[in-house]
């Protein structure tokens, strides 16, 4: 493979020579400290790895500053592809581009490197590279206490939450909410709730998306940095939220409910309560992450755009990956064009 990869790096002490680093696995235990300051960002920490084999080619780029790793990013090689599994994370130009000769640079056999979703400024780099918007997170600015967030919301959004607390105590007087925290999360009640979100979404005509390896994901990032919140009715769930506590980062993941209580505005209640109680956890930010619906700007989330770009190391390397340029740009027109007519929707119908 002719890779050069610093596996012996012993990131406590800062004794490397070098502004940038390549760790594999298995990583030394200071790396998920630094992997959970750089961002507090559950898609950059060690367990975004979880679901990928054992063998997989797993590495992580450290940036140095006089000889202190100040930024992770993990990242996987397959063949002549380098897939960079960190996501939804802020970078500034000089540091992408630092980035990518050094990946260029230690891994000879490499083609392309491709950052799923990333923010990044727009800025000529010395290698081919195509991009475009690629999804978005929704993010609510927490301040003060859970009473002053609702205070902040529209009066629509404080009564259609008052409403279904009444509609609720007539429907179901049995509901039952409770929080757990990585050591009291069951993997059989994530199953449950993913499985009501698949419900949901195919009684709205939607297909799921959810797949044994995205499950296998969200169970390890769970059950290190997981804040579940569960309604039961009936010795059944019956609605929840299932979010993840980085630093002072909240995010969340999936968000369901029972289509018996459509009406009840259950699924609102409770993403409105695991804010609330971020808020009480000492959260500063919690991310609603992609999908524009309409709750969740109901809820102040902000909108963040992230990218998805690929970078080539030259032009023959673009020859060489044609079926993939041909994917990332007919991908790219396709997201613009929905993106387009998403737009032409919302404003016919305001």
């Amino acid at each position: 493979m002719n890779d050069r990869l610093d596996d012996r790096l012993d990131l406590a002490s800062g004794a490397a020579r070098h502004d940038a680093v390549l760790v594999g696995r298995p990583f030394p235990p200071s790396l998920g400290a630094l992997l959970e300051q750089c961002y507090e960002n559950v898609f950059c920490t060690e367990a975004r790895c979880a679901a990928l084999p054992a063998d997989a080619e797993v590495a992580c780029y450290v940036a140095q500053r006089d000889g202190i790793p100040v930024m992770g990013v993990l990242y996987r090689r397959e063949g002549r592809a380098i897939t960079v599994l960190s996501e939804q994370f802020a970078i500034d130009g000089g540091a992408l581009e630092q980035m990518v000769r050094c990946l260029f640079s230690r891994h000879q056999g490499v083609h392309l490197i491709h950052f799923p979703a990333v923010q990044a400024p727009r800025r000529r780099m010395p290698f081919p590279c195509q991009r475009y918007g690629a999804t978005e997170d929704l993010v609510i600015s927490l301040q003060g206490t859970p009473e002053t967030y609702l205070a902040s919301l529209g009066p629509n959004t404080r009564v259609a939450i008052r409403r279904a607390q009444r509609m609720l105590a007539r429907q179901a007087p049995d509901l039952a909410f409770s929080f757990h925290g990585p050591d009291t999360i069951d993997p059989a009640d994530v199953a449950a709730l993913v499985e009501l979100n698949c419900l949901r979404l195919r009684h709205k005509g939607q297909s799921p998306s959810h797949t044994a390896d995205s499950l296998a994901t969200l169970e390890s990032m769970l059950g290190a940095y997981g804040c579940m919140l569960l309604a039961r009715s009936g010795g059944r769930i019956r609605a929840g939220v299932a979010c993840t506590h980085v630093g002072r980062h909240a995010y969340m993941h999936v968000i369901a409910h029972d289509p018996e209580f459509d009406q009840a505005r259950l699924g609102l209640l409770c993403c409105f309560m695991s804010i609330c109680e971020s808020i009480r956890r000492g959260m500063r930010e919690y991310h609603l992450l992609s999908g524009r619906y309409d709750y969740k700007r109901r809820l102040l989330g902000q909108l963040r755009d992230f990218d998805r770009i690929v970078v080539y190391r030259s032009l023959a390397s673009v020859v060489a990956s044609l079926p993939t340029y041909a994917r990332t740009l007919v991908r790219g027109r396709g997201r613009q064009a929905r993106q387009r007519m998403s737009s032409w929707r919302r404003s016919w119908t305001s």
